[in-house]
């Protein structure tokens, strides 16, 4: 099955030859964390981090012609449970219709100390 890069300028770009999302098969994966486009992580607010790592799948989905809507699964890591509930509001604000399949899990820490949520997104495009 052939896959392509997809890439979205309004999304960070960090330094390792990671995909920003890879489309395979009708399916769009990616992965965001809430660091706006120069890089930055809303310290301590992770209410600010979920919507930034939403507004990044959004630009990526878009950019592969899709919407929000068409997210069928969500993973959510947190790496503090008090964070939980001011994730879910923003979490469910955006996917506040239709919402997708999610799992969720409390973790210890993600790639950097700043980093209070990352979201793993899975959309379906429909055939290539």
């Amino acid at each position: 099955m052939p896959k392509r890069a997809i890439a979205s300028a309004k999304v960070f770009k960090g330094s390792l030859p990671f995909a920003q999302a890879t489309l395979a098969g009708g399916f769009l994966f990616v992965c965001c964390t809430g660091r706006d486009r120069e890089g930055r992580f809303a310290q301590g607010d992770v209410r600010a981090q979920t919507q930034q790592a939403i507004d990044n799948i959004r630009a990526l989905v878009e950019e592969a012609g899709g919407t929000l809507r068409d997210v069928v699964k969500c993973t959510v890591y947190v790496t503090d449970r008090a964070d939980w509930a001011p994730m879910n509001e923003v979490y469910f604000a955006n996917f506040a219709t239709d919402p997708p399949h999610r799992v969720s899990c409390i973790v210890t820490g993600l790639g950097s100390p700043e980093c209070l949520v990352e979201i793993d997104a899975t959309a379906w495009l429909g055939a290539e």
